[in-house]
């Protein structure tokens, strides 16, 4: 990917950065719900609680594998067989029950093999551990296709055309009563498997989209993935200019003056004000902030913070994962937050990092705590820390259903 600064930051801060780079109700057709903001749930009733089935395919056919549930919070942990119900040419699938109210997260082995660790919950259908990766899959699915068809949009903004992937299940129903959720993608290159973009194939990517097609195998629960790309100009858009940033005095000037694209306010605005516009227009989806989120990692996270803390009335979740909070200190962020309203309609805030000593956990649990101080409802955040994983977009995606179930069920169990 073509970038400015990403060299720069990336041997100044983090030596190891890599790509970094309910039931649902139809809307009246009369009522105005684009500032509607996120007050309840999406459903009372439907919470992520109980047993769940995890499914595990393994290349090397191995003829045992035990998984490993735990609390990314607590520790805890169980052990649990695996049952083996099926085998073809390139894989054998494996199967068992864990209870989604007392863990988060899970790894299986198999025989000396022991893989990634991955998200556990109620959204999620399976995992695949394919050669060196585990990637997400739908269970049943009649063929397993990491690359989907995309709607191509491309929207002119302040003097230059941005490229948007729009996702959409393969039942999508325009004219369906039952509206879908909308998901917005920082890096749309990264999170969504894309042939159009050959540095970063499925095993570089966080596969949103294979994502949400398991949520919609196992839940009640719909929705797009809108990806927008960001590769020009990639850390001025994902950098919102709310002070003195870290990158701003790497380089020993503002960053307006380095590239001729937009800052990281001006590509909230675009996405706020033209493409959300675009997507309620041309989509059957829902207007209103509980069925509407922002996700990203690294800048993307920060940028997607920003947006969430920006306009609540717009997202009510955000997936920050290894947010890049330390561009600003602790003056900066405090001066930016004093003037925002936290209460009921603050969006729910889902953080992801890894290590402190390779990823943004030091800045990442400042902010959370720095939030609560605040006055920031502790309900409507959640964090889950990996104290092994380093900054790169795979951890991202062994946990996207983590956020997912932070939008869909606006509570992450077990570790709130």
């Amino acid at each position: 990917m073509k970038r400015v600064l990403s060299a720069v930051i990336a041997m100044a801060l983090l030596p190891c950065m890599l790509c970094a780079c309910g039931s649902d109700t139809a809307q009246d057709a009369n009522t105005d719900t684009s500032k509607q903001k996120a007050t309840e749930p999406m459903t009372k009733t439907d919470e992520d609680t109980g047993i769940h089935t995890l499914y595990f395919r393994d290349f090397r056919k191995s003829k045992k594998a035990v998984a490993t549930f735990f609390n990314s919070s607590t520790g805890k942990s169980e052990n649990v067989k695996m049952k083996r119900v099926s085998e073809d040419k390139d894989y054998c699938t494996f199967s068992c029950e864990g209870d989604c109210t007392k863990y988060n997260m899970a790894y299986v082995t198999c025989g000396k093999h022991t893989s990634n660790k991955f998200a556990f919950n109620k959204l999620m259908s399976g995992w695949y551990w394919r050669e060196d990766d585990i990637l997400p899959y739908t269970e049943g699915a009649e063929e397993l296709n990491y690359y989907p068809e995309y709607d191509e949009v491309t929207l002119h903004a302040h003097g230059y055309d941005k490229y948007v992937n729009i996702w959409k299940p393969d039942d999508y129903d325009a004219d369906s009563a039952e509206k879908y959720s909308t998901i917005y993608v920082l890096d749309g290159q990264i999170f969504l498997a894309n042939n159009r973009y050959p540095d970063v194939d499925i095993n570089g990517s966080v596969a949103a989209a294979e994502q949400v097609k398991a949520m919609m195998s196992v839940s009640d629960k719909k929705a797009i993935v809108v990806g927008i790309e960001n590769i020009f100009g990639r850390d001025m858009e994902l950098i919102p200019d709310i002070g003195d940033s870290v990158t701003e005095q790497l380089i020993g000037g503002d960053l307006k003056g380095q590239m001729d694209c937009m800052t990281g306010l001006e590509i909230a605005d675009f996405i706020v004000n033209t493409l959300r516009p675009y997507v309620e227009e041309h989509y059957n989806v829902h207007k209103d902030a509980l069925h509407t989120a922002i996700a990203g990692g690294s800048l993307g996270g920060l940028e997607a913070f920003y947006m969430a803390m920006e306009y609540p009335e717009v997202f009510g979740t955000c997936g920050a994962f290894s947010a890049s909070l330390y561009e600003y200190d602790d003056k900066n962020w405090k001066n930016y937050l004093k003037d925002k309203s936290f209460g009921k309609d603050s969006p729910f805030i889902y953080f992801y990092t890894g290590s402190a000593k390779t990823d943004t956990e030091t800045c990442v649990k400042e902010m959370c705590t720095r939030l609560k101080d605040m006055g920031y409802p502790t309900e409507k955040i959640a964090l889950n820390v990996d104290p092994e994983a380093p900054h790169d977009n795979i951890y991202w995606r062994n946990t996207f259903s983590e956020f997912l179930t932070a939008m869909m069920f606006r509570r992450v169990f077990p570790i709130q």
